[in-house]
């Protein structure tokens, strides 16, 4: 009982520990991390750990488990001192290949990176109400059209996600000159899909806006798509569509993306 004790004290205290270390950084002053040590587990095996927004990440026997959770794991006593807080400069166990496949569309990894928490926090067997599934919640007939089984594997599921942003770049490319604005439009046409983003350019456009810049412009008429008098316009072919998800997505992948590039460095420069 005393050795049972003595491991959780100091598990406790690490983890206090690394979290001060963390709302002591200004390489983090965008993480918001919390530990409750009174969350504690009456069975003296858990404890509670939030970190939301972090690359800061867990390590249970070598393998990373992860940034966001509201109960962490339940720990066997004799293996709670396996439990370490990850050093900075890694986002995922899935970074190599993330790397390998930004690669592919000329994406700064980090980027991809960012996407992919953000639709999956890096769970790679998590679906959605509506059936999209893994690392990069591609829907199952998505994957079917590239020929590609979503579920089989993680890099699977990856190369579809990967398959289907350049197609969106083959829509998208050709319209936006700008490549910082053109990531804005394919991270909407990623979550919107594509159909949508393209009516709202042709709202802005008709309402004499720009219809090459998203911020202040496109995302402002895909919100519009919500409104009758603008779903209803003859300019618009997809109908109406809620898109206050669609423009936070946008806003939330590249805040996190900058989020990365502030801490990890990169190791070849790259448009985004």
């Amino acid at each position: 009982m005393i050795r049972k004790s003595i491991l959780l004290f100091a598990l406790v205290i690490a983890v206090i520990t690394s979290c001060s270390d963390h709302h002591s950084s200004k390489n983090l002053n965008k993480s918001i991390v919390s530990c409750d040590p009174d969350s504690i587990r009456k069975n003296e095996r858990s404890f509670s750990v939030n970190d939301f927004n972090s690359t800061a990440y867990f390590i249970f026997r070598g393998e990373p488990m992860g940034f966001t959770f509201d109960l962490l794991k339940s720990f066997p006593d004799e293996e709670s001192h396996e439990l370490t807080f990850g050093n900075l400069g890694k986002i995922s166990r899935y970074d190599d290949m993330i790397r390998r496949f930004s690669a592919i569309i000329n994406w700064d990894w980090r980027l991809l990176a960012s996407l992919i928490y953000q639709e999956s926090n890096f769970d790679p067997t998590v679906e959605s109400y509506r059936g999209a599934f893994g690392l990069m919640q591609i829907m199952p007939d998505t994957g079917k059209n590239f020929g590609i089984d979503i579920t089989s594997s993680p890099e699977n599921n990856l190369k579809a996600g990967i398959r289907y942003i350049i197609w969106l770049h083959s829509i998208f490319d050709s319209r936006i000159s700008d490549e910082k604005e053109r990531i804005s439009f394919i991270l909407a046409a990623y979550n919107a899909g594509p159909g949508h983003v393209l009516d709202a350019m042709k709202l802005a456009e008709k309402n004499c806006m720009n219809p090459y810049k998203w911020d202040g412009s496109v995302a402002t008429w895909l919100l519009k798509k919500s409104e009758r008098q603008f779903y209803n316009d003859d300019v618009v072919k997809n109908g109406y569509f809620r898109g206050t998800e669609s423009v936070h997505f946008v806003s939330q992948v590249l805040e996190r993306f900058e989020h990365y590039k502030s801490i990890i460095p990169e190791e070849k420069n790259r448009p985004f």
